[in-house]
C-alpha cells in the first residue's frame, strides 16, 4: 500500500512535491496502489516512485519525470504523457493500449508482457527496451528506435512500420505474428542474426503514407498528382495500397534511392491538406444553400447517399460532395480526411450556438498548425477526438471536457516545454481564449477545464 503521508504531500501540488524531492533526494516515493487518478502532475519529479498498480487513468503528466520509476500493472487509461519521461521505468504487464506515446522516451524500459496495442509509438526511443512477451498488435512505430531492443515472445501482429523505424542489433530469437501466439517467426529454430530486420524492416527506396482512420480517394490522388509535378525528378509512383484490419490504409510510394523521403512526406501531407481543405468549403457551401433540404431529409434518414437518389428526380444540379469529417494519420503528421457518410456527422445538438462551435473548432484546427510538428500532431488528435464526440446523437460530456483540458494543457505546455519554439505568446493566448470561448458555448462549466497545481482524486 502507498505511504499515506507520501499521498497527501502530493495532493498539496506538483511545486510542493518537487521542492520536498529536492530536499529529500535519498527518499523513494511509495504510492503503490494509489489512487491518481484525473490529477493534475504537469512537470512533476517521479522518477525512481514506487507506482506499481497505481490508478494513474486520466491524470495529466505532460513533461513528467518518470525516469526508473516502478509502473508495474499501472493503470494509465487515457493519461495524457506528453514530453514526458520514462527512459529505465518499469512497466512490466502495463496497460497501455491505444496511449500516444509518440516522442516519448522509453530507453531502457522494462516492458516485458505490457499491452501496447494500438498505441502510437511515432518518433519514440525504444532503443534498449525489454519488450519480450510484450503486445504490438496495430501499434504505430513509424520512425520508432527499437535499437538493441529485445523482441523475443512479443507480438506484432499488423503493427506499422517504416524505413524510418530502426531495427538494428535487435535481440530475438522468435515472435508471434497473431495475438493468440500463432504463426510464430520463425516457425522452427530460432532468427539467425540480422533475419529479424530482414523480415520486418521496409524497403528503404518508399515513402510511406499512414491513414488510421480512412482515406479519402479523390483528395488523395488529386494531391497525388500535384505531388508528381512537383518532384518530376523522381519518377514517384504508387507501389502497393493496403488496407489493414482495424480500416487505416498504407499508401506506398516509390522513389528514387537518394530522395528526401522526408521533404516528400511533408509535401504528400501539405497537398492533402489543401485538397481536402477546398473540397469541405465546397461542401459547406452547397450545404449552406440547401440546409433547409438537409434537415428535412435527416428527419427520415441518416443515410446520406439517399440525398443523391432524391435529386437524380429534379432539374440537374451541381454535385453534392459526401464527406465525413474524420482524422487521416500520415507517417509523420496529421491531415483531415472526407469520405462516406457514417450518420450522425454533422455536430447540431447545441441550438442556435453550432454556428460559433464550427467556427472556433475551425480557428483551432488552423492556430495549431503553427505549433511545432509534434505539438501541432498533438492538438490535431485531440481536436479529432473531440469533433468525434460531438457529432454523436448523445455526446459524453465528461469526455468532452477532457479533450478541452487537453487542448489548455497543449496551450501552457507548448510555451512552456518548448519556450515559444515556432510560435508567438499571441498565438498561445488566442488559442486558449478560443477553448474557453468553446467550453462556455458548449454549456461546460468552465472549472472542469481550467489547470489547478493539482486535482484531489
Amino acid at each position: 500500500m502507498a505511504n499515506t503521508e507520501h499521498v497527501e504531500l502530493l495532493k498539496q501540488g506538483v511545486e510542493v512535491w518537487n521542492h520536498w524531492r529536492k530536499s529529500r533526494s535519498d527518499v523513494v516515493p511509495d504510492l503503490a496502489n494509489a489512487d491518481l487518478s484525473g490529477m493534475s502532475l504537469a512537470g512533476i519529479n517521479l522518477s525512481e516512485a514506487d507506482l506499481q498498480h497505481a490508478d494513474l487513468s486520466y491524470a495529466e503528466l505532460p513533461g513528467a519525470n518518470l525516469q526508473r520509476a516502478s509502473l508495474g500493472g499501472v493503470n494509465l487509461q487515457e493519461a495524457f504523457l506528453f514530453a514526458a519521461n520514462l527512459g529505465g521505468a518499469s512497466l512490466w504487464g502495463a496497460r497501455l493500449v491505444g496511449l500516444n506515446l509518440s516522442d516519448i522516451n522509453l530507453s531502457g524500459a522494462d516492458l516485458r508482457k505490457a499491452d501496447l496495442a494500438e498505441t502510437d509509438l511515432q518518433r519514440a526511443d525504444l532503443s534498449e527496451a525489454d519488450l519480450r512477451g510484450a503486445n504490438l498488435s496495430r501499434a504505430q512505430a513509424l520512425g520508432t528506435n527499437f535499437y538493441r531492443a529485445v523482441f523475443t515472445t512479443a507480438c506484432l501482429e499488423d503493427w506499422n512500420i517504416n524505413s524510418a523505424t530502426v531495427l538494428d542489433d535487435v535481440v530475438c530469437s522468435y515472435v508471434y505474428l497473431k495475438t493468440s501466439q500463432e504463426e510464430r517467426r520463425p516457425r522452427e529454430g530460432v532468427f539467425k542474426p540480422g533475419e529479424f530486420s530482414a523480415l520486418f524492416q521496409q524497403a528503404l527506396d518508399t515513402v510511406d503514407l499512414i491513414f488510421k482512420d480512412g482515406i479519402d480517394w479523390q483528395a488523395f490522388f488529386q494531391s497525388f498528382q500535384d505531388l508528381r509535378t512537383q518532384y518530376t525528378d523522381q519518377d514517384l509512383s504508387i507501389q502497393a495500397i493496403e488496407k489493414k484490419r482495424d480500416g487505416a490504409f498504407v499508401v506506398r510510394l516509390e522513389v528514387t534511392k537518394d530522395a528526401d523521403k522526408t521533404a516528400i512526406e511533408g509535401s504528400a501531407k501539405e497537398l492533402y491538406e489543401t485538397k481536402l481543405a477546398l473540397m469541405e468549403q465546397r461542401y459547406r457551401d452547397v450545404l449552406q444553400a440547401k440546409e433547409g433540404e438537409i434537415i428535412a431529409y435527416r428527419e427520415q434518414s441518416t443515410n446520406l447517399m439517399e440525398i443523391i437518389k432524391l435529386q437524380s428526380v429534379r432539374p440537374p444540379m451541381t454535385e453534392i460532395p459526401k464527406y465525413d469529417l474524420r482524422g487521416a494519420q500520415f507517417a509523420g503528421g496529421f491531415a483531415e480526411t472526407v469520405q462516406g457518410d457514417q450518420g450522425g456527422g454533422t455536430i447540431n445538438n447545441y441550438g442556435p450556438n453550432t454556428e460559433d462551435i464550427t467556427r472556433l473548432l475551425t480557428d483551432l484546427r488552423d492556430q495549431a498548425q503553427t505549433f511545432p510538428t509534434t505539438q501541432k500532431n498533438d492538438a490535431n488528435d485531440v481536436l479529432h477526438n473531440l469533433e468525434r464526440d460531438l457529432k454523436e446523437d448523445q455526446p459524453n460530456q465528461g469526455r468532452i471536457s477532457r479533450n478541452l483540458k487537453k487542448l489548455v494543457i497543449l496551450g501552457t505546455a507548448i510555451g512552456t516545454i518548448t519556450s515559444g519554439a515556432a510560435t508567438t505568446s499571441g498565438d498561445l493566448s488566442t488559442f486558449t481564449t478560443n477553448v474557453i470561448e468553446l467550453t462556455q458555448k458548449l454549456g461546460i462549466p468552465i472549472e472542469q477545464v481550467q489547470l489547478r497545481p493539482s486535482a484531489t482524486p
